[in-house]
């Protein structure tokens, strides 16, 4: 059976990818949830994640993780002008996503968890106790990369317990959605994404490019998962509220997209990938134009690094289907 661990930076594109964890594995196999600032502060991470446990019966540990990228300041930032602005100014500064999820990241319906306790270990502490007693350990990561970054650079002996790491972040074809050419969870925090991608363990990358052509929820989907008429499908609609507005203004049509729920996805379901290449990916650590963004290698001109699976397409279907499935 798999034994997971989930690095989040929960927001609502998170939090339906946790639903789809709690809901498809066994508990017992999901080892704990590490939480990271990114789409939110930490904190504000921490209590999203308490309150998909409770929505979903569970006491998954939960674990605080990094405040800030690893060489970057992060700043909350609540509206679209000054994160683009931000971003465009090419500074080493790093922004929260509360512009797109929410300021409390689950677009701002009034949720809050009745609970507050999460376990007193850190993060680090955790991984480093997992590394040591685990083995065929698998993680998924929805959010920047910096716990697990600093997981590897404190654990290098350890890391033949990891069997597999699969990340939502980055772009196999340079489209990005904070910059040009970076999706925002690399853009956030490039040195440990690149760490990451680069350390020699099994990888899989699933980019912001899939989720934007196989993972779009429009309004006839919006549609069905509100006929489900559960508890798990009004939430994932629900906290969609804020996004929903921003797609309108950006696309013309009421829609979501779910990238963190298709990373879940192909974590459950690898036939969900429908087209997929193996190769280096290193990402641009440079501050300007192109920092977050994925520099891979597809003709093999390095052929002694370590390549990555990188997912270019899904198939919509198939990960409909199995969202649905989490909901009822």
């Amino acid at each position: 059976m798999k034994k997971v661990i989930i690095d989040a930076d929960t927001g609502s594109d998170d939090a339906v990818a946790l639903l789809m964890a709690y809901r498809n594995l066994a508990k017992e196999n999901i080892l704990g949830v590490t939480l990271v600032s990114g789409n939110v502060p930490l904190d504000q991470a921490v209590l999203n994640t308490i309150y998909v446990n409770e929505l979903c019966e569970v006491d998954i540990p939960i674990y605080k993780g990094a405040n800030k990228p690893l060489n970057r300041e992060y700043l909350e930032v609540f509206d679209s002008e000054t994160a683009t602005n931000i971003a465009l100014n090419y500074t080493n500064e790093s922004t929260s996503a509360q512009h797109v999820h929410g300021i409390d990241g689950l677009g701002d319906i009034g949720l809050t968890p009745i609970n507050r306790e999460v376990e007193s270990k850190t993060a680090a502490e955790f991984y480093k106790e997992v590394l040591e007693n685990e083995t065929d350990l698998e993680i998924v990561t929805l959010g920047p990369l910096t716990n697990i970054a600093n997981m590897i650079e404190k654990n290098k002996e350890s890391l033949d317990s990891i069997k597999h790491i699969y990340i939502m972040g980055g772009s196999s074809n340079a489209l990005g959605n904070v910059t040009k050419f970076a999706e925002y969870n690399f853009w956030v925090d490039p040195e440990a994404a690149d760490i990451v991608l680069n350390a020699g363990i099994p990888t899989t990358m699933i980019g912001w490019d899939p989720s934007l052509y196989d993972a779009m929820i429009d309004i006839n989907k919006i549609n069905e998962i509100e006929s489900l008429n559960t508890k798990f499908s009004k939430f994932t609609n629900d906290i969609q509220v804020v996004l929903r507005e921003m797609m309108k203004e950006l696309l013309n049509q009421d829609a979501y997209d779910l990238p963190d729920p298709l990373a879940m996805s192909v974590f459950l379901d690898e036939t969900i990938i429908s087209q997929s290449a193996e190769a280096n990916v290193r990402v641009d650590v440079r501050d300007g134009m192109t920092r977050g963004g994925c520099v891979i290698d597809y003709m093999n001109i390095e052929p002694e690094t370590h390549k990555t699976r990188i997912v270019q397409r899904c198939n919509p279907d198939k990960f409909f289907e199995l969202l649905k499935s989490s909901l009822v």
